[in-house]
């Protein structure tokens, strides 16, 4: 939050919060589905917690893994949840039987998983030091091109529509491919002061329009327009529609 947007008598924290939810576990990650009456929370012991968002109380209790989970995502109908552990192992829950109806086995610890926005058979897996890997439930899978080799540090996800895929490595550059036929369609690169770059951190896409924002180590936030990243084509160089800077030291 910038402090030149508040107002005089306003404060840079919140100052009152909705409510809390008491967690069995320590909780590490938390996603809500597509309508918001679902919260799952991963935890450190393994398990997964459906919150009932609408009376605050537990749904369901998933014993998912035996190491912490460190990422969660929804299916598009919210009968399916894609969870990821540090444990190496990725499993597709039904969250109305609790039941793992797939499980696949990567050869690091898995960083971040998602499911296409618009084919609950596909996902987007990014495993650590290695390239990302969209995968197709019982078909095949396709690795997500490097901008270069040994770039190991990546970080993907969907566009809204599932139509591209964007990522970010450690040296600032942010690659869009196009999601079926992997071709590059757009690059650029995150560049601060004179010369220096940030590495990638996260990137994610607002639920509606084109906007989406890339969290980087330098504590800045940027939000970008996706049509305009992709109309600069290969080492555009777009500019951020707006800048978050974290002040907190």
């Amino acid at each position: 939050m910038n402090l030149e947007l508040l107002e005089s008598f306003g404060q840079n924290y919140p100052e009152e919060f909705d409510g809390s939810l008491d967690c069995i576990s320590l909780a590490l990650t938390c996603t809500f589905n597509r309508y918001g009456t679902l919260l799952a929370v991963g935890c450190n012991d393994g398990r997964i917690v459906i919150w009932d968002f609408l009376t605050r109380g537990i749904a369901k209790i998933i014993s998912a893994h035996v190491h912490p989970v460190c990422s969660l995502s929804w299916s598009r109908s919210g009968h399916k949840l894609l969870s990821a552990s540090t444990d190496n192992n990725v499993c597709i829950w039904d969250i109305l039987t609790g039941d793992c109806e797939y499980k696949f086995r990567f050869p690091s610890p898995v960083l971040k998983v998602q499911f296409h926005p618009r084919d609950n058979n596909k996902f987007l897996v990014c495993p650590m030091k290695y390239a990302a890997v969209l995968v197709e439930i019982g078909g095949s899978h396709k690795l997500v091109p490097l901008d270069q080799d040994g770039d190991l540090n990546i970080i993907a996800t969907f566009d809204r529509r599932g139509e591209f895929l964007f990522t970010g490595n450690g040296k600032g550059k942010v690659l869009v491919f196009k999601a079926d036929t992997m071709d590059i369609v757009a690059t650029f690169k995150i560049i601060v002061g004179a010369s220096s770059v940030t590495a990638i951190k996260s990137i994610e896409f607002a639920r509606r329009g084109d906007a989406f924002l890339i969290n980087s180590s330098d504590r800045i936030i940027r939000i970008y327009n996706a049509k305009d990243v992709i109309s600069c084509g290969k080492n555009g160089e777009p500019e951020a529609v707006q800048k978050l800077q974290d002040l907190v030291n």
